[in-house]
């Protein structure tokens, strides 16, 4: 059985505090043998208007350019853990449902039009429990994943505001991010991660490890920030 993988994934600096998953979809082109600009990546993937973007948008963007992707979600605030069961297109049915009850949720419409037009777009949301099997298997099969997490936990650093990204242990909320699954170590107990931010508040570079239970944890809180899943996009051949 196989103690360690690395996938030797290649990830540039994000040019600014709000280019992370532009970012990090780049480096899955480039690790694809995709190239794409990332000025290109950036301008085309969708963005919220308070900044940043939705694992689900990147999502849409790589379907767009014919790729395969999964989101694996733990988003309690767009999904009810009882349509997993169902279809994806009873999932759209019951996410127009959702929208038209919460029609004053701003950030809960713009997120749902996304994940309906992920689906109708060929995209699968998929559900399973967040462990270290579930991540193993993908980069078995030499499949990166990027995920959408708190970086707040993930560095343990204060928190920010986020109209001057300035760290404010009083004044600050929780801040999102999303780096790239690369590998992993079992002897370690291990995950290397492929992150965007140069240089990141763990001064490890671009490339380092951290603990299994620290990345789920941190994918698990992602949802503080409205992003928390694994989003798997693969080449159709």
């Amino acid at each position: 059985m196989r103690k360690e993988l690395s996938l030797g994934f290649d990830i540039q600096a994000q040019p600014d505090e709000v280019t992370c998953g532009p970012t990090c979809l780049h480096a899955l082109y480039q690790y694809y043998k995709d190239p794409v600009p990332l000025k290109d990546v950036i301008r085309d993937v969708k963005k919220l208007k308070t900044g940043g973007t939705l694992a689900v948008m990147l999502g849409n963007h790589a379907l767009k350019r014919g790729y395969k992707a999964y989101i694996y979600t733990y988003n309690l605030n767009i999904f009810d853990p009882t349509w997993f069961k169902h279809s994806s297109k009873k999932i759209v049915q019951f996410l127009k449902e959702q929208m038209e009850f919460k029609h004053k949720r701003r950030k809960l419409q713009v997120a749902s039009q996304a994940y309906i037009k992920f689906l109708e777009s060929g995209g699968e949301i998929r559900y399973g429990e967040l462990d270290e099997n579930l991540i193993k298997g993908f980069l078995k099969r030499s499949a990166p994943i990027l995920t959408g997490l708190s970086a707040t936990y993930l560095y343990g650093t204060a928190r920010e505001i986020p109209q001057f990204d300035i760290y404010d242990a009083i004044k600050g909320e929780p801040a999102g991010h999303f780096v790239v699954i690369t590998g992993y170590d079992e002897e370690k107990n291990c995950v290397y991660i492929a992150d965007p931010m140069e240089p990141n508040p763990l001064g490890k570079g671009q490339v380092y490890p951290v603990s299994f239970v620290r990345l789920i944890n941190s994918i698990m809180l992602g949802i503080v920030t409205y992003d928390a899943n694994l989003l798997v996009i693969e080449p159709k051949k």
